[in-house]
């Protein structure tokens, strides 16, 4: 839907880091979460209608919004398409990750409203970063939408402990008629993990960069 590679090019660029904290280089698994979230010279910039981000290869300037990534998917003819989110980074601390939390929600109603080709299944992606209450939330908002299938999104903590942690708070509570998918993951032990916990289906770039 364009929320990751909008993290890729904002939050993860400026900070130096990806959706799971434990794959930091160096960083001290014992280090506290920053009270607030970091604004700084990055390619992208989120705001409550979107995000607007400057391309990495000629510097041109494009804007994204919930409406323009369902209109994009639909002329790309995928099968299975997401709702446009804000991937929060696992730096970001709980107030940032909760307003976050609301604008993805507010998203998510303007994704399902958009027009698309009703052959494509699309995915709501749930939020809330590693703070359990926020996921509950997340799961007691999306679950209540007509979504084909539900996503688990964002960051997943700053440690393999805590990401397997985001998946035992969200799944139970899933209606049992929705697929479940589990976005960016896919090193052979987390898919293990996953499965156990009741992942249906994953994404990953892994599988090619191995390959590379």
């Amino acid at each position: 839907s364009g929320g990751f590679q909008a993290f890729s090019l904002g939050a993860a660029k400026e900070q130096g880091v990806g959706k799971l904290g434990g794959v930091f280089p160096g960083k001290d698994k014992g280090a506290s979460r920053p009270k607030s979230h970091k604004s700084g010279d990055t390619l992208a910039k989120v705001d409550d209608d979107g995000v607007t981000f400057r391309s990495y290869i000629d510097g041109s300037t494009h804007r994204f919004t919930p409406e323009s990534s369902i209109a994009l998917q639909r002329l790309l003819g995928a099968d299975l398409i997401l709702a446009f989110d804000e991937c929060t980074s696992p730096l970001a601390g709980k107030e940032y990750t909760e307003m976050s939390l609301e604008r993805t929600h507010r998203w998510a109603v303007r994704c399902l409203e958009a027009p698309r080709d009703p052959h494509q299944s699309l995915y709501g992606i749930l939020q809330g970063g590693a703070y359990p209450d926020l996921r509950q939330r997340a799961v007691e908002f999306m679950t209540k939408l007509p979504w084909d299938a539900m996503a688990i999104g964002g960051s997943l903590g700053e440690t393999k402990e805590e990401f397997h942690s985001v998946l035992d708070w969200t799944i139970p509570h899933f209606p049992p008629h929705l697929p479940r998918h589990l976005l960016g993951i896919g090193e052979m032990e987390d898919l293990f993990e996953g499965v156990a916990r009741g992942i249906d289906t994953f994404d990953c770039v892994i599988p090619t960069r191995f390959a590379r």
